[in-house]
Formats: C-alpha cells, sequence, structure tokens
C-alpha cells in the first residue's frame, strides 16, 4: 500500500499509478488501516474505469475546468477566481463530485456564516460578519453552476440531488431610497469638492459605487458623455450623457490627472512645508469612507446610504418622466426586469389618486344637453 501521511495534515493520502494514470489526494482518514481501506477500494474503482466517470472528479478538479472553460473569460474573471478560492476553504478540494451532498453544501454555509471580514484594509478595522445574500453568493452561486456543469456538459452520472431551495438563505427585499432636497443639500454641503461631485454623479446619473472609479480615457468631452463596458463578459459599452456643469468640472480634474499621472479624478490637493501642492489619489475605501462619514454628519438614516444614490437617481427619472426605456438606459440595465423595481407608485402618488377619485365622486353631475327643436317640431 502507498499511503502516507504529510506533515501539516491528519489524514493519510494515497497516491498509485493503474494503466499509466496516477491517483492521488486525501482518504479522508486519521489511521493508517482505514486509510488502506480506503485506497483498496480507490484501486478497485481505478481498474474497473470507475474513476474516469466525471463524478468522480475532486471539487479541484472540477472548479479549475470550470475556470478553463467558463470563467477565465469573463468580465468577472477576478472576482469569480476569488470565490472558487474561497468556495475550495469552505469545502474540502479533494472532495469528490458525487460525495457532495445537502448536507455538505449546508456544513460549508454554516462555516461561511461563522467567517468576520473587515470593510476598511486599516489594522483593527471593525469586524463584520457575511450577509445572507454573500453566503448565498460565495456557496451555492459558485458551486451549484460547477455541479450543473458537470452534470450537463461534462455528463456526470449519479450526481446527488441537492436541495438548492431549501439551503438559499432568505435575503429581505432590497429598499427602495428616495433622498429629500433637503438631505441632498445637508449632505452635499458635509463633503469637500470632490466627494460633493462624486455624491452629484451618483445622485444624478445612478452610477454605482465602483462605476465612479473610470479611467480618464472613458471620459468623452465631444458628448460630452461618461463610457466604459458593462455586463458579466464586459462586453457591452455603455455611455452616459453628462449635464454641462458635470462635464465641465470633470474636464478640469481630467486635465490635472493626466499630468499627474493618475489614472483617476478622484484626488485631493495636498500642500508641503513650501507651498508646493501634489494631488494624493483616494482609493475606493477612501472615498467611500468620506461619502459615508458625511452622510452621517448630515444625519442621514444609514443603511445602503450610498447605492441608495441609485435608487434615487432610478427613481426620480422614472418618476418624472414616466419611460421605463429611459430609466433603463440610464442605469444601464441589460435585463429590464432589473428597472421593474424603480417602476412603483410613490405614496404621495397614491394619495393624489385617492383624492381625485374622491374629487370626482362628489362633483354634481352634468346637465343633460338637449338638443334644440326644429321649426318642423
Amino acid at each position: 500500500m502507498s499511503v502516507y501521511k504529510p506533515k501539516k495534515s491528519r489524514f493519510y493520502q494515497y497516491d498509485f499509478v493503474q494503466k499509466g494514470r496516477r491517483f492521488h489526494g486525501s482518504t479522508g482518514q486519521e489511521t493508517r488501516r482505514a486509510a488502506e481501506a480506503v485506497e483498496r477500494k480507490f484501486r478497485l474503482d481505478a481498474a474497473e474505469g470507475r474513476l474516469d466517470e466525471p463524478a468522480q472528479l475532486t471539487l479541484d478538479q472540477a472548479a479549475g475546468r470550470y475556470w478553463l472553460e467558463h470563467c477565465r473569460h469573463r468580465g468577472d474573471a477576478a472576482q469569480m477566481k476569488g470565490r472558487i478560492a474561497r468556495l475550495l476553504e469552505l469545502i474540502p478540494k479533494t472532495m469528490r463530485l458525487a460525495e457532495i451532498t445537502t448536507a455538505v453544501v449546508s456544513a460549508a454555509m454554516q462555516k461561511r456564516r461563522s467567517q468576520p471580514f473587515r470593510k476598511s484594509p486599516k489594522k483593527g478595522a471593525k469586524l463584520y460578519m457575511p450577509t445572507n445574500g454573500a453566503v448565498n453568493r460565495d456557496v451555492i452561486q459558485v458551486l451549484r453552476p460547477i455541479l450543473n456543469r458537470a452534470r450537463v456538459h461534462w455528463e456526470a452520472k449519479g450526481l446527488p440531488e441537492i436541495n438548492w431551495k431549501a439551503l438559499t438563505l432568505p435575503v429581505p427585499r432590497e429598499t427602495i431610497r428616495v433622498y429629500s432636497d433637503a438631505e441632498r443639500e445637508d449632505w452635499a454641503a458635509e463633503n469637500g469638492p470632490t466627494a460633493a461631485l462624486a455624491l452629484r454623479l451618483l445622485m444624478r446619473y445612478g452610477l454605482r459605487f465602483g462605476e465612479l472609479f473610470f479611467h480618464p480615457h472613458a471620459f468623452e468631452p465631444a458628448g460630452p458623455r461618461l463610457g466604459w463596458y458593462k455586463g458579466r463578459k464586459k462586453d457591452v459599452w455603455h455611455t452616459v450623457p453628462l449635464l454641462t456643469e458635470d462635464a465641465d468640472e470633470i474636464a478640469a480634474r481630467v486635465g490635472r490627472a493626466v499630468a499627474a499621472g493618475l489614472d483617476t479624478i478622484w484626488y485631493v490637493e495636498e500642500v508641503d512645508s513650501r507651498g508646493n501642492v501634489t494631488l494624493r489619489p483616494l482609493t475606493y475605501y477612501g472615498l467611500q469612507s468620506r461619502l459615508r462619514s458625511s452622510s452621517k454628519r448630515a444625519k442621514i438614516p444609514q443603511g445602503r446610504v450610498i447605492h441608495g444614490a441609485r435608487h434615487h437617481a432610478g427613481t426620480t427619472v422614472q418618476r418624472t418622466y414616466k419611460n421605463s426605456k429611459v430609466t433603463q438606459r440610464l442605469l444601464g440595465h441589460l435585463d429590464p426586469r432589473s428597472t421593474d423595481r424603480y417602476i412603483h407608485a410613490m405614496e404621495d402618488e397614491v394619495l393624489a389618486a385617492l383624492q381625485e377619485v374622491e374629487s370626482s365622486r362628489n362633483s354634481p353631475e352634468p346637465t343633460p344637453h338637449e338638443e334644440p327643436k326644429t321649426k318642423a317640431g
């Protein structure tokens, strides 16, 4: 037998060659006798060709194949790579696809729920627990497509049926936020010029916060407009027309950024003791922190205050122009169903409709119109 125990593992590993092909991995056993029994089964399965079945791929092998076939050319490839790596930490990478059951997935989700994280890279930053949505994304939304691909494209046989519906954690419906004029003015007043411009772009054009960090070359003064690629594959070119005052301010910032060799327009000025001015670029978290802090000083009800600016833009445009195609175009939704959440009646609109109905009920009945009689009548 060829089982052995690595120094940093409590489980014995197997490693053998059958018909010129190497088979190796964890036995999942802590004693030599039990490990040898597992290895004997693997040798028998290999001799009879059962290990050639895709269902016998380890999760690590299947995830790697899924990455090569499907993920590496996607626009969110870096994000997917991180999620796949996280999944392999939650479920043993040597576990075979045929061994992944509902119980295994449930255990992985419980493990993920217990892993705190920091929103800021600063040392000693506050720890947060992952939301239900984050747990669903990191486990179910990564593992399910891998298993589906194995079943459909690789024709894996005998994969356990997993109750995804029962496993999916409940996620509260997103509340659409609309800021009052007073809230927007108070929030803007609490920001410096850099963060104030960022807030204005979020409120007016419904950008996602990450979309603020466009490259200076994404600004087209001839439009004027901003443009960037959207979609999972980043293959859809999306543009947003700009109002003159915003275009002028962005153009000035682009000019200074290019001259200073920066790839972002989000910077602040720093003056040294000799009066020399340098531009210090703001990071994603730096700008986000400024907007969050200013929202607290402005006494804005907390929650998803920054993403709420996107809600505000979509809802106000829909409410004013009443054209879902315009709203969809502004927000860059590829699926019109994503725009549906912004097509809702506001409370004051419902009240106005009720008042109009009541008014029509109480109005006097119109006097019947009598046709004039003719001479012959």
